[in-house]
């Protein structure tokens, strides 16, 4: 299970439009999609991602992880949860059952992206 949670790692890694946001531990998987850039966001004010980005507004960050985990839920597809720390809301994604196995872990990468696609046309 630890293999399969970092093998989800690093297909998270691999597109830049998410990030780690605390170091795997185990089978668990704590990430966020990035909002899109706007302009109305300045460097000097605002943080940065771990992608470079600068955002001013976390709670925006925070509305754009909501939106995509209730959309990932609600398609029963996958089921993740959440957690927020230091005002950081992150997408859990915990490899746990006995009987999963890696084309599991493999649609749920792709539920992901695809709700993702989907918020982000939105947001």
């Amino acid at each position: 299970h630890v293999k399969m949670a970092k093998n989800f790692e690093g297909f998270i890694a691999l597109d830049k439009r998410f990030e780690i946001v605390v170091p795997r531990t185990f089978a668990m998987v704590c990430f966020r999609l990035l909002p899109p850039r706007s302009p109305l966001i300045i460097k000097t004010n605002g943080y940065q991602n771990g992608n470079g980005v600068y955002h001013k507004d976390e709670s925006r960050a925070n509305e754009l992880n909501r939106r995509l985990l209730e959309s990932i839920n609600a398609s029963g597809s996958a089921y993740m949860t959440h957690s927020m720390v230091g005002g950081v809301y992150m997408i859990r994604f915990a490899v746990g059952a006995s009987l999963t196995e890696e084309r599991h872990v493999i649609l749920a990468w792709k539920v992901v992206q695809e709700h993702a696609d989907a918020v982000l046309a939105t947001f």
